[in-house]
C-alpha cells in the first residue's frame, strides 16, 4: 500500500470532515429562516459526513496509517435562497465524488484492500447526489410559494438519523 495512496485517503477523511462544516453552516441558514425540516435533514447530513470521515480515519489506522487532521476552511454561511443552498450542495456532493473516484482509481491499480474499502463510498456517492437532485427538481417546481416550502420543510423534517455504515 503506497504512501501516496494513504495521504489521498487522508486527504479525503479531512474533505469528508469540511463537508460536515459546509452543512452546517447550511443547516444555521435555513435554521434562521425557522425551517426546521430543512434544519434537520441538513444536520443529518453533518452527522454522515463525520462518519464518512470516521471510516476513513479506522480504515487508515487498521494499516497502520497515522492519520493527520488539517485546518477547515470558513465555510460559505449567507445564502439568497434554500435553492442557491441546494444547488452548492449538489455541487459539492459532485466534487467529492471526483475525489472518491480519483482514490478508486489510483487503488484500482495499487491495492485491492483500499479499492474493496472505497467502493462503499462511491455507492454513497449516487445517493448523495440523487438526494440533492430531487431536492432541487422539488424546490424549483415550488418556486417561491411558502406554504409548499412548508409542506416540504415539515416531510424532510421526518429523515431518520444517520446509520453508521458497516464498512469493512
Amino acid at each position: 500500500m503506497s504512501e501516496q495512496l494513504l495521504d489521498l485517503l487522508n486527504e479525503q477523511m479531512n474533505f469528508e470532515f469540511e463537508s460536515a462544516y459546509i452543512y452546517k453552516a447550511m443547516s444555521a441558514y435555513t435554521d434562521d429562516l425557522d425551517l426546521d425540516g430543512f434544519t434537520t435533514w441538513l444536520d443529518i447530513q453533518v452527522e454522515e459526513e463525520i462518519m464518512h470521515g470516521e471510516g476513513m480515519r479506522k480504515f487508515l489506522q487498521s494499516v497502520g496509517y497515522r492519520p493527520h487532521y488539517t485546518a477547515i476552511d470558513e465555510p460559505k454561511y449567507d445564502y439568497g435562497s434554500i435553492l442557491e443552498v441546494l444547488k452548492t450542495a449538489l455541487d459539492h456532493e459532485k466534487e467529492v465524488t471526483e475525489r472518491i473516484t480519483h482514490i478508486s482509481d489510483v487503488a484500482r491499480k495499487e491495492d485491492a484492500r483500499v479499492f474493496s474499502f472505497i467502493q462503499w463510498y462511491i455507492d454513497e456517492q449516487v445517493e448523495e447526489e440523487e438526494n440533492f437532485t430531487k431536492l432541487i427538481t422539488r424546490m424549483e417546481r415550488v418556486g417561491d410559494d411558502w406554504h409548499s416550502i412548508y409542506m416540504l420543510d415539515q416531510e424532510l423534517g421526518q429523515r431518520a438519523p444517520a446509520q453508521e455504515p458497516q464498512i469493512q
